[in-house]
């Protein structure tokens, strides 16, 4: 938010025009809210082919000076009218500061449990402001982890009460330098007070959340991470920090500064320039090969830059970790003027970086407000982004399990992924699984042309993921991120399907529904760079309809498991499908009607189980001897291991079936039609 305009509702239309004008006048440099309002606009107009865009370019051209004004106007209304409905619905931010005032109101005294084993030393520099430091320590005391830890706080040479109560606080050890020497070696002293397998640095003037340790050290597990960074929050709750970035100038920028936190632009861990120095994880081995902070940068600014820079050619990685979560004051221990001593600081270490890593920073962006949504991830291959429905729902249906599995397999070749849900909201548990491979979730319903838009000329690739994602955003994207490859995802040739369908039912509806889906797919088959497909059958019917498209088979995903149990004592039949595929309802009423009467009559005993999700009362109701419809289970694992035979009756379908490879992997036979056994 801007903190230096402050103006009443615009009640009367003569007050409306002069805050207009006095707006236009007002050419200030865009702070983050107004270039995401800004890049809302423009998004939308360039993802408009309408007369009225046409219009609206040909009078106000893109990033001409008529364009800026008007858009710096556009903006600010966007911001004053977000801070008026801010003041007029405080409850948000009133919950959001809980944790702060619980912490400063509580009184009990300070006092730790020194474990017998920490992994981590948690090095707390201080110097005077007693008041901070104890808020501090008790978030500590106050907060539940995991992870064992021990407190070491080095007192640089305070000259208040800061000694005398730290000498009374059991469980933490107090390293005193004696004399102040300021913050860098204040930090090294700590770091050579510590024997822990990891060290966290922790500014006196945060206070910290529960878990907030845990997810650093369970972030630092990976032996390729050297550093993670918290999520910093303001004390009211707006975002201080999701990971920095550094400009190929030098220029520093905290990531989503001043933005609301839960953005899903922030709720990820991904790769970063570097992380601020007020809660940072450093693996003691890389702490130690690099030397630490570079006491060149002393007293402070840009030390933690140039740490990331040096741990990173040491060959590890930076991290932000987004469910680390830390309140910091910032400031409050080292002042928040921009007087000119501390203007000058910054700037000789500004220069000091640059002339040290000038190689690597004269690679990344060039300072501007658009590239910042480029340059808060870094990336060996680039960022690619996938489109589907929805997101994954791993234990639900076949196409989600090899959806997770190609996404997954994206991030371990080094690419930086952003998957968006066009039809469905992102549903817990499953778009928190997605993250947890460091992927950022959309929710496109709405925003898709804004989403696309904001990473448009940073993508390398974009994956469409089946016909009607295809249909709707193959032009949004051409548009928006000409450069990128685009490639389409069948996941099942829905036309193929269909028309198996209208010749299994003669009906001249879903004919007539292939025919559209025939139209459909196979435009995009030849617009797009490439096409995958899950089968041999499907790749051969594509390269006979589009002998120019590029096609390539990407087919289901599966990973042994365990067998357990001897197959001998196995009883029973199972079916499992998702019952929002019409062909899986066909098939169990089919296998029901026509089939199992047949096998139950050799087989009295024998049961036939019927497992999916999304089942319909149609199946829910069968009450035929020997059917039992159970419906959606989390864990098909035991019944699996119980199970002597899986059955697949499709009568019609296109694609590969996620049930037989299951059954597999799982070591159970199948038996099936001819439609079931493609691919």
């Amino acid at each position: 938010m801007h903190d230096s305009i402050s103006l009443p509702t615009p009640s009367s239309r003569w007050e409306r025009v002069r805050y207009v004008h006095d707006t236009l006048l007002r050419l200030v440099m865009l702070d983050r809210t107004g270039y995401f309002a800004r890049h809302r606009v423009e998004t939308e107009i360039r993802a408009s082919a309408g007369r009225k865009a046409a219009v609206f370019q040909r009078f106000v051209p893109l990033h001409s000076l008529r364009y800026r004004l008007i858009m710096r106007a556009v903006v600010e209304v966007l911001r004053l009218e977000a801070t008026w409905s801010a003041r007029r619905s405080p409850r948000r931010r009133r919950r959001v500061v809980q944790h702060v005032t619980t912490v400063q109101s509580d009184t009990r005294p300070l006092t730790f449990v020194s474990p017998a084993n920490p992994r981590v030393a948690v090095i707390v520099p201080v110097y005077n402001n007693w008041a901070l430091t104890a808020n501090c320590l008790r978030s500590l005391m106050m907060t539940a982890n995991e992870t064992q830890y021990r407190v070491i706080v080095v007192n640089d040479g305070s000259s208040d009460e800061t000694a005398d109560q730290l000498s009374r606080i059991p469980g933490i050890t107090v390293v005193d330098d004696g004399e102040n020497h300021g913050f860098l070696r204040a930090v090294h002293a700590g770091v050579a007070a510590s024997r822990e397998e990891f060290v966290v640095l922790l500014n006196n003037d945060t206070i910290v959340t529960d878990g907030w340790l845990d997810a650093l050290v369970a972030t630092a597990a990976d032996a390729t991470v050297g550093i993670v960074g918290s999520m910093l929050l303001y004390p009211d709750g707006m975002l201080q920090e999701a990971g920095s970035l550094i400009f190929s100038d030098g220029r520093g920028i905290n990531y989503g500064k001043g933005d609301i936190p839960t953005r899903a632009w922030y709720q990820f861990p991904r790769d970063v320039d570097y992380c601020s120095g007020a809660s940072l994880l450093v693996r003691r081995s890389a702490w130690d090969a690099v030397g630490g902070f570079d006491l060149a940068f002393a007293p402070a600014y840009y030390e933690e830059t140039d740490l990331a820079f040096a741990v990173r050619r040491h060959g590890l990685r930076v991290v932000y970790q987004p469910r680390s979560v830390v309140f910091h004051l910032e400031g409050e221990t080292y002042g928040r003027s921009e007087n000119p001593e501390r203007t000058a600081m910054l700037e000789k270490n500004k220069a000091r970086l640059v002339e040290k890593w000038g190689d690597e920073i004269g690679t990344h962006l060039p300072p501007a407000v658009r590239n910042r949504a480029g340059a808060a991830w870094r990336s060996r291959r680039g960022r690619l982004m996938v489109i589907d429905t929805n997101v994954p729902e791993t234990d639900k249906d076949s196409g989600s399990i090899r959806m997770f599995e190609i996404v997954k397999v994206l991030r371990d070749v080094g690419y930086a992924v952003t998957f968006m849900s066009f039809k469905q909201p992102p549903v817990e548990p499953y778009a928190a699984q997605m993250r947890e491979l460091g992927v950022e979730v959309l929710d496109g319903r709405v925003a898709y042309a804004e989403e696309i838009g904001r990473l448009g000329e940073f993508l390398k690739v974009v994956i469409l993921s089946r016909p009607v994602v295809g249909e709707n955003l193959e032009p949004v994207v051409r548009r928006l991120a000409p450069q990128a490859k685009v490639i389409y995802d069948t996941v099942d040739l829905h036309y193929v399907r269909e028309a198996r369908r209208a010749e299994l039912e003669g009906r001249d509806d879903v004919r007539r529904e292939a025919e559209r889906f025939e139209e459909i797919e196979l435009g995009l088959v030849r617009r797009c760079d490439a096409t995958l497909v899950v089968t041999g059958v499907e790749q051969t019917i594509l390269e006979a309809a589009v002998p120019s498209a590029t096609i390539r088979e990407v087919s289901n995903v599966h990973s042994p498991v365990p067998r357990d149990g001897d197959f001998a004592s196995r009883r029973n039949i199972l079916f499992v499908g998702n019952f929002n595929h019409l062909p899986n309802r066909d098939a169990v009423e089919w296998f029901v009607r026509d089939i199992f009467p047949t096998v139950r009559a050799s087989l009295p005993d024998v049961r036939f189980t019927i497992v999916g999700s999304h089942m319909p009362e149609e199946i829910a109701s069968l009450h035929e001897p020997g059917v039992d419809p159970v419906g959606w289970v989390h864990d098909l694992v035991p019944l699996y291991h119980a199970t002597r035979l899986v059955v697949a009756p499709l009568r019609y379908g296109a694609g590969i079936k996620g049930k037989l490879g299951e059954s597999a992997v799982h070591g159970v036979p199948f038996v099936c039609t001819s439609i079931a056994t493609e691919g």
